[in-house]
């Protein structure tokens, strides 16, 4: 009886430890500088994009510089190493999308809507710094 009070003690222990260390949350992984390769059918460009965490939520982030636009300040979700972008409007062009963070690779797929392009898809690969 003794033996298994021990190791009942030792494993209420063990999970109250366990329980109180601090569990990263999915979005550290995606905060920082990433430079940025974008794609699409009008354009080529390269930029620095840097990822901030939102007060919004604890699941959101800020993307700052997307598509090279000094100001733009785009909110994103993090779920994992997901990244969704609602429909977000800035300067009369629209777009929507998702990401996908690999270690130090973010893949981002983006549908726009230019003023003067129309509709279109947009590719952005990007390297953390």
């Amino acid at each position: 009886m003794k033996k298994l009070l021990s190791i009942l003690t030792v494993m209420l222990v063990a999970v109250v430890l366990l329980s109180a260390c601090k569990k990263e949350d999915d979005r550290d992984q995606f905060i920082g500088t990433f430079k940025m390769i974008e794609k699409c059918p009008y354009w080529e460009d390269q930029y620095s994009v840097t990822i901030t965490t939102s007060s919004a939520n604890k699941s959101d982030v800020l993307i700052n510089g997307l598509f090279g636009i000094s100001g733009l300040s785009c909110p994103a979700t993090i779920n994992g190493t997901n990244m969704n972008i609602s429909l977000y409007i800035y300067s009369g062009m629209s777009f929507s999308g998702s990401a996908r963070l690999n270690g130090i690779y973010l893949d981002m797929a983006l549908q726009v809507t230019h003023p003067e392009y129309g509709v279109f898809n947009v590719t952005i690969s990007g390297t953390k710094l």
